[in-house]
This record gives C-alpha cells, sequence and structure tokens, in this order.
C-alpha cells in the first residue's frame, strides 16, 4: 500500500505541473487566429492522468504524456529554422505548416521565446509577399489595379507578369490570408491580415503586450502615408494619440513602453503640424480648416493629467498672439540648418514647435520602425 501511495503522489505532482502549463480557459485557441484554414497541434491531453483509478493506468498516462512531450520539443526545436527558411520562392503550404507548429509551441514557451517568434514571423511573412516585379512594369500595375477593383484577368495578361506575382494573386483569388493594397505612384504591394497575425500570438501574453500588438495590428492594417498625406482623419489622428498617452499610464512598467511612447510622439507631433500634403490649419496658424476638427482639438482640454491637454491649450494662446508677440517670444534664425532662407510658413511652424516644445520625431535617426506590422522592430532589419 504505502508503494501505491507514493505512486499516486508523485502522478498528481506531475499533473499538477502539467495543467499549470497549459494556456488560460478564457483564452481562444490560436488555431482559429488565422483567415486561412487550417489544422493547428493541440497540447497534449492531461485526461489520461485525471482519469487513472489504478498504479499501472497512471504509468501509462504518464509514459504517454511524457512521449508527447518528447514530440512536442523535437516540434519546438525546429519552429526557429521552419520560419526562417520561407522566403520569396515558399509556397503557402510552408506558412501553414509553422502556424501549425507555433499552436503546439506557444502555450508552453516563455514571453521572450513568444516575443522572438512574434519579430520572426512577422519578418517571414514580409519574405514570403516579396514579388519581384518593378514599379515601372506597366503590366504588373494594370493586373494589380483589376485585382484590387474585383475585375476579372485575361490568361494573356498574367502571362505578361513575374511567376511569383501570379501565385500570390492565386492566393488572393483563394481567398488566402494575401491581399493587395496601392501606395500613391503607381505602386502596389501584397498585404496580409494583421489582426489575423495578432490573433496567433495574443492568447499567450500579458495583457499589456496583447493590447499592445492588437492596436498596431489595428492601426497599421492601412497606409499610413499616402503621397506624403497622412492617410487617415484627423479624428482618427486625435484617438490614436488618446491611445497611447493612455497606454502609458496603464501600462508604465511595460517592455513595449518605449515603443508606445514613440508612437506617441509620432502622433503628438502630427496633431500639430500636420504633414507636407495634410495640414489643420491655415498657414498663419490663426483658425482650423475645419470647425469639426477645431471641437475634436478643443476636447482634448478636458483630459486630466494629459500632455495632449496642455498643448492644446498652448496652442489656443499661440494662436491669439500677434506676430510682434511671437517673435518677441519666439525669435527665429535667419537660415534653416541647410543654410537657406527661412520662409513665412516656416516661421510660423518654427514658433509653433518653439511654443509647444515639440520637435519632429524625424529630425534624428529612427532606430525603431512602428509603423508596419503588429511590432515595432529595428530600422536595420527591414
Amino acid at each position: 500500500m504505502q508503494k501505491n501511495k507514493i505512486a499516486l503522489i508523485i502522478g498528481a505532482s506531475l499533473l499538477f505541473g502539467i495543467t499549470a502549463c497549459q494556456p488560460p480557459a478564457d483564452k481562444t485557441d490560436p488555431s482559429d487566429a488565422t483567415s486561412t484554414s487550417t489544422q493547428t497541434a493541440t497540447p497534449p491531453s492531461t485526461q489520461p492522468l485525471i482519469e487513472a483509478k489504478t498504479p499501472k493506468q497512471l504509468t501509462t498516462a504518464l509514459v504517454d504524456s511524457s512521449a508527447d512531450r518528447l514530440r512536442e520539443q523535437l516540434i519546438c526545436s525546429k519552429l526557429d529554422d521552419n520560419i526562417n527558411a520561407v522566403d520569396h520562392t515558399s509556397k503557402i503550404e510552408s506558412l501553414r505548416a509553422v502556424q501549425r507548429q507555433l499552436a503546439a509551441c506557444l502555450p508552453t514557451a516563455d514571453n521572450a521565446e513568444i516575443l522572438q517568434w512574434l519579430v520572426d514571423y512577422q519578418a517571414m511573412y514580409a519574405r514570403f509577399l516579396q514579388s519581384d516585379s518593378s514599379i515601372d512594369d506597366e503590366d504588373f500595375f494594370t493586373v494589380m489595379s483589376n485585382v484590387e477593383q474585383g475585375k476579372s484577368i485575361a490568361v494573356a495578361q498574367l502571362r505578361k507578369i513575374s511567376p511569383r506575382a501570379r501565385y500570390l494573386i492565386g492566393l488572393i483569388r483563394s481567398n488566402a490570408d494575401v491581399s493587395i493594397r496601392y501606395m500613391g505612384a503607381n505602386d502596389f504591394e501584397f498585404h496580409h491580415d494583421l489582426s489575423a497575425m495578432a490573433d496567433i500570438f495574443t492568447p499567450y501574453l500579458p495583457d499589456d503586450q496583447s493590447e499592445f500588438i492588437q492596436r498596431m495590428a489595428q492601426d497599421n492594417q492601412e497606409l499610413f502615408w499616402f503621397d506624403a498625406a497622412i492617410a487617415f482623419s484627423f479624428e482618427e489622428l486625435v484617438e490614436r494619440a488618446v491611445f497611447w498617452e493612455d497606454f502609458m499610464k496603464r501600462y508604465p512598467q511595460s517592455n513595449f513602453y518605449n515603443d508606445a511612447k514613440a508612437l506617441f510622439d509620432t502622433y503628438r507631433y502630427l496633431l500639430f503640424f500636420g504633414s507636407e500634403n495634410t495640414q489643420w490649419f491655415d498657414d498663419d496658424l490663426r483658425k482650423f480648416y475645419l470647425p469639426a476638427d477645431e471641437r475634436l482639438m478643443m476636447q482634448l482640454t478636458e483630459r486630466t493629467d494629459s500632455q495632449l491637454a496642455q498643448d492644446v491649450q498652448k496652442l489656443l494662446v499661440f494662436m491669439q498672439q500677434s506676430d510682434d508677440e511671437r517673435h518677441q517670444s519666439y525669435p527665429v534664425p535667419d537660415k534653416d540648418e541647410n543654410g537657406r532662407k527661412i520662409n513665412a510658413w516656416q516661421v510660423t511652424h518654427y514658433q509653433l514647435g518653439q511654443a509647444l516644445a515639440i520637435s519632429s520625431p524625424w529630425d534624428s535617426v529612427r532606430a525603431r520602425n512602428c509603423l508596419h506590422g503588429i511590432i515595432c522592430v529595428d530600422e536595420t532589419s527591414q
């Protein structure tokens, strides 16, 4: 009897260790995460251990569970190699194989492994969607325009573009997780569903990281720039700036805090200075072009403990100042950093920058790219 008690105690301890590694019950299965229909591997079940009634049944269940664990470890040891092997010559089946491996490995991986796989998976998809067609290729532009508009494509047209472009277009037509989007300047790119990508990883990340990549997926699904203009509305710009300011307050210890701040700084700058082809104010910075934009900006002043609220209040003071008051408070150099004479438009925006104490996020070399994908990456890795 003593041996039986020992065996059962050992079995119960192992059962606790195994069940403690399983994903939380309220998290979704990542096999449902992608729009591509694939079969996914699942972690070994602990049901045989739970149902074991005798030492023999328990021993058998433990052996089976150990074998499953060994198979899982073998699968996960090959995951990095399989991700890195996918490139612009690979087929969709290679992506599906990686997705099945991730489904098996994510539940028991530590946070550092998960984040690295996320970075690698994002880079893998970018390689997979590369096409060797040039933006100067008129045939490629014609075919891509027809695909984007849902028009039919003649076989003769398809023969004029590269085999890889034909393959990716075939994936679009078969409703795989591939799409196209127009970049402006007669340029298209193949793209994919960022939310589906995020859904693979979010069940296994802490709240701050999960929220971060889900928001990145939402914001970066569409273009950020289009012909030197901001590709989304002023209302959305305000909402994004507010989101990242609030994110930093909710998660001050997040390992994504610096990336969130970089995003906040970008949206904060664009709120007040726009872009080359997007402006919210008249040239003298005396009034808003649209009353709706002014109302949205005024709403920011109602935020408590907010950098944005302080910025808007300074903006309103600046807009009421005369030219003489501005020159007295914010003297402007005669020439810019390139030695060229500063024009009137530059003078006004230089003074606003001094009034708000906001510098352009593009004044210095940006080490991180947060405007594509679901996680920020080093520029050198692009």
